[in-house]
């Protein structure tokens, strides 16, 4: 029978990151087929928006009567601001967007996951109104964003969203909100410095929890051999009501013919008795195929901080995932989590879908 401390063995963030990192090259090697500049701009329009420039300026002295290159470049230029020259309208971009979203979430109500556990021979039951309720949820995404310019290159970029979704079948619902404010600094050639301040919050029938973050991230773009590439360094300050947390990032994106990989690294702060993410390991590939973006993406995370019945507590949390958004159809996500704690009461798995139907802007 379990027991509430497990001495059962976590896996280390090192021996997860040996096993995300073999599978990660096992599936994706195979599909680095060889190719030309024009596929590896191609692949970048999945991408983040300043790997899509440095590609399209690396190809524009060979496919400038290519009309989509061409027309790519102009895009792309006037939107990250490199054409504002002090006069004339400083708002480059101002959109909003409505998206209906179906779903299946294993914890709609925030309830708990698991509603039993045996400590010292006996066995406790959790009251069945606060466990977790899983089914499906309907509702919708709603946004906007405006960008201004700032100077040649320096922008500031403000974003909301809020989503709204309901359960039929429970009668509860859950919603989520989220607003940035970032500078966007070009320092020099290929060189960025980023800062952003974030509030999000999360809103369920038995929680809610609020987090705020402020960023600095230094990146620079640049190609080595037949590919593209994208590293950064990004520290974090997390407020969580009366907690805080520093976090350290490192991450790295590129672009191969037909095939983009990503990934990063963080490590964070310990907060005194809470619960709290101590390191975390990132990987994914983009694949563009027909008219369609594939994401593949596995990470491991670890956390400890708490006490659960007098013994410390640490957890290992696994999740691997795959989404596909079509240019002209839906945006399909699945993933899997799976929870191995130290004490048994917070093992758990969960499996998760997401159909978000295509932006209505305006």
């Amino acid at each position: 029978m379990p027991t509430a401390c497990s001495s059962a063995r976590i896996p280390t963030p090192v021996n997860s990151l040996r096993i995300l990192i073999t599978i990660f090259l096992i599936g994706v090697a195979p599909m680095a087929a060889s190719g030309d500049e024009l596929d590896r701009y191609e692949t970048s329009l999945g991408g983040s928006e300043r790997l899509r420039l440095f590609a399209l300026t690396n190809i524009f002295d060979r496919y400038a009567a290519d009309p989509a290159v061409r027309d790519g470049l102009r895009t792309e230029l006037a939107r990250q601001g490199y054409y504002y020259d002090g006069t004339g309208s400083r708002v480059l971009r101002q959109d909003m967007w409505i998206a209906p979203i179906l779903a299946f979430d294993g914890n709609i109500n925030g309830g708990t996951l698991n509603d039993r556990f045996r400590f010292a021979g006996l066995e406790f039951h959790a009251d069945p109104r606060i466990k977790a309720k899983p089914g499906w949820v309907g509702g919708a995404s709603v946004g906007a964003r405006t960008r201004f310019a700032l100077g040649n290159g320096s922008l500031l970029d403000l974003q909301g969203e809020g989503k709204m979704s309901w359960s039929p079948r429970y009668d509860i619902g859950r919603s989520s909100a989220q607003i940035s404010a970032c500078l966007l600094n070009n320092l020099r050639g290929w060189t960025f410095l980023d800062l952003c301040h974030r509030l999000r919050e999360n809103k369920r029938k038995l929680g809610r929890s609020t987090e705020a973050s402020t960023s600095a991230r230094l990146s620079s773009l640049g190609q080595v051999g037949n590919s593209y590439h994208e590293a950064w360094l990004q520290v974090e300050r997390l407020s969580y009501g009366a907690s805080e947390q520093g976090v350290a990032i490192v991450g790295l994106r590129s672009i191969f013919d037909r095939i983009m990989p990503y990934g990063s690294v963080s490590f964070a702060q310990s907060i005194p008795n809470e619960m709290a993410f101590r390191s975390r390991i990132e990987l994914g590939v983009q694949l563009p195929r027909n008219g369609r973006i594939i994401d593949l993406f596995l990470w491991t995370q670890s956390a400890d901080g708490d006490r659960f019945l007098g013994a410390v507590r640490e957890d290992q949390t696994h999740g691997v995932g795959v989404s596909v958004q079509s240019t002209t159809g839906p945006r399909i996500t699945v993933s899997f989590v799976r929870n191995s704690s130290t004490a048994d009461f917070y093992d758990h798995s969960q499996l998760e879908a997401e159909i978000r139907l295509r932006d209505v802007r305006w």
